[in-house]
């Protein structure tokens, strides 16, 4: 009727109840350790879980971010196309503008020779009254530069102008 372990003896009884405390708290270390394991696993895999999403979500935002830079480029791209082409626009009006002016100019102020020995027996003249001869290699249609030289400046300086202008919308 009574287990054997309440006939022992006192001192026995002692050695008995120590031996089991002592596998006790062995068992109990081996199962504190065995869950302490099996909880950082569960977070190790939760942990792999969340940094699985937060990757797709990364990628996900990255691509967004992608097709709006690429958006955004393409808005700026057509935008600078627009100023290019109304400033390409407003060039090719100003240089026939710029043309016109430089034909007046030229018409204006080319110099003019005076008959080769004139019934007077005077000699050439320019068309200022200076009194000076005109050199016999200048060009028929010089000004103080050729009227091609006097082109070519009102064609770069209007190029050059309106290049500014062009620069300055695209740099408010």
């Amino acid at each position: 009727m009574f287990p054997a372990w309440c006939f022992m003896p006192e001192a026995a009884l002692i050695d008995f109840a120590a031996a089991w405390l002592r596998r006790l708290w062995q068992f109990g270390a081996m199962a504190v350790l065995a869950l302490l394991a099996w909880h950082f696993h569960a977070r190790a895999v939760t942990n792999a879980d969340a940094m699985r999403a937060q990757a797709a979500e990364f990628k996900q935002a990255q691509a967004a971010a992608t097709q709006l830079a690429q958006a955004t480029l393409q808005h700026e791209q057509a935008i600078y196309a627009a100023k290019a082409m109304e400033a390409d626009n407003a060039y090719q009006a100003q240089l026939a503008d710029t043309r016109d002016a430089a034909e007046r100019y030229i018409a204006a102020h080319r110099v003019q020779s005076t008959p080769a020995q004139g019934r007077s027996g005077a000699t050439p003249a320019s068309a200022q009254g200076s009194g000076s001869a005109i050199p016999a290699n200048l060009p028929a249609d010089a000004v103080v530069v050729s009227a091609g030289d006097v082109q070519a400046c009102s064609d770069a300086t209007t190029y050059a102008l309106k290049a500014h202008d062009w620069a300055g919308s695209i740099n408010p």
